[in-house]
């Protein structure tokens, strides 16, 4: 009779948990993968559906990353865009700017030019003080070529854009600027171009190798004693995008100190790296001479899990 007793009310408190699981479901629908999800920190791409066509959007600038080959055109809204022309240092609510990544290719007709051949990602960039409270009032969102959320880790990759950004406070941490047209007033006044007077915000510190982990001092040059390591906000807080985006920084210092230039997480899962090559001159793909410079960087995507490592050798404006 007991063994009756305790096997009714464990099943019934067996039932009760399943139902108890199954209205826990029913309240809080599962996240869909982030393969799929269309928004990022609460943002969607389709909010501002189509921006670069917009009539009350304006076209900034466009920049060319040299790592990856891509062409990427910015815009500003209206808020933004007013922001912009005042050279504000406190963009309001409401200032948004947004990004088209355009892979480049060779025109086969004509070899010298590098033409758009379709957009890769977009990327935006929306001013709201209370959302952005981690990211001093910015909060970014970033998709891919489908409009789907890229980032795996949407917390991680915030604040590595933001630790990106922070290196421009004088700009209100908004790299891109109005680009002038203006062929007169460019060759009257030099200083006049963009970023002409720029201000180097990336720090390095010269450390020994052997402070390094083992996947980064197995791939230096024999007889390495030590590399120049990035410092700051940037080591911090890294992803993809930066591991990628600081090669030809990596490589400019590498070439200044004649010594190896590294980025690396804090953890040193995360990591890439720039040596110069036994100085061998090369040739530009745009014109002009070179040096022949290695590269070796982690594929994964975010900090705190080993990956692969991959090379890359190519040549390096002096």
């Amino acid at each position: 009779m007991m063994a009756s007793k305790n096997f009714t009310a464990f099943a019934g408190l067996f039932v009760f948990t399943l139902a108890l699981f199954a209205l826990s479901a029913y309240a809080q629908p599962v996240k869909p993968p982030l393969a799929t999800a269309e928004h990022m920190n609460g943002f969607a791409l389709k909010d501002y559906a189509n921006f670069w066509k917009r009539a009350d959007w304006h076209f900034v600038t466009v920049r060319y990353r040299r790592d990856s080959n891509e062409m990427r055109l910015t815009y500003a809204n209206d808020i933004a865009w007013k922001a912009l022309l005042a050279g504000s240092k406190d963009y309001p609510d409401g200032a948004v700017f947004g990004k088209v990544g355009l892979l480049t290719q060779e025109d086969p007709s004509f070899t010298s030019s590098a033409v758009p051949a379709g957009a890769r990602r977009y990327q935006l960039m929306i001013r709201d003080k209370e959302k952005g409270k981690e990211t001093n009032g910015w909060v970014y969102a970033l998709f891919d070529g489908r409009g789907k959320a890229a980032a795996e880790d949407q917390d991680i990759a915030s604040q590595a854009c933001w630790a990106c950004h922070a290196l421009v406070p004088e700009r209100g941490e908004v790299f891109s600027q109005p680009m002038s047209m203006d062929i007169s007033d460019t060759f009257a006044d030099p200083a006049k171009i963009p970023f002409a007077q720029g201000i180097p915000r990336i720090e390095f510190e010269t450390v020994k190798v052997s402070t390094l982990p083992e996947k980064i001092r197995s791939k230096l040059p024999s007889g390495t004693e030590t590399v120049r390591l990035v410092q700051g906000k940037l080591a911090l807080h890294l992803f993809r995008g930066t591991i990628d985006e600081i090669r030809p920084t990596l490589a400019k210092e590498a070439l200044r100190a004649k010594m190896p230039a590294v980025l690396m997480s804090k953890d040193g899962t995360l990591f890439s790296a720039v040596t110069v090559d036994d100085g061998t001159p090369c040739g530009l793909s745009g014109g002009g001479k070179g040096v022949n410079v290695k590269a070796f960087y982690t594929t994964g995507m975010m900090p705190g899990k080993d990956s692969l490592v991959a090379d890359h050798q190519y040549c390096e404006k002096k």
